[in-house]
Formats: C-alpha cells, sequence, structure tokens
C-alpha cells in the first residue's frame, strides 16, 4: 500500500506542477509523473 501511495502523491504533484507559470514546470512535471507511473506499475521482486 505504501509504494501505491507515494506514486498517486508523485502523480498528483506532478499534475499541480504543471500549472504552475514557471519556466521548468513542464520537465519537473513530466519527470514526476513519468516516476509516480514507474513506480505504481512495478512489479514487486520475491
Amino acid at each position: 500500500m505504501k509504494k501505491k501511495f507515494t506514486a498517486t502523491l508523485l502523480i498528483l504533484l506532478g499534475v499541480v506542477i504543471i500549472f504552475s507559470d514557471h519556466k521548468a514546470a513542464w520537465w519537473l512535471s513530466a519527470v514526476l509523473i513519468g516516476v509516480g507511473s514507474g513506480i505504481m506499475f512495478m512489479r514487486d521482486i520475491k
């Protein structure tokens, strides 16, 4: 559950950042959404 919560938090943070007026907001948002998606869909290694 902790992995899914962290991923959701990163994705939501990326979505919020994309609407800011900062010059580097688009790439920071892309990185956060990409990392959050990667964490969410990552398989558990056992």
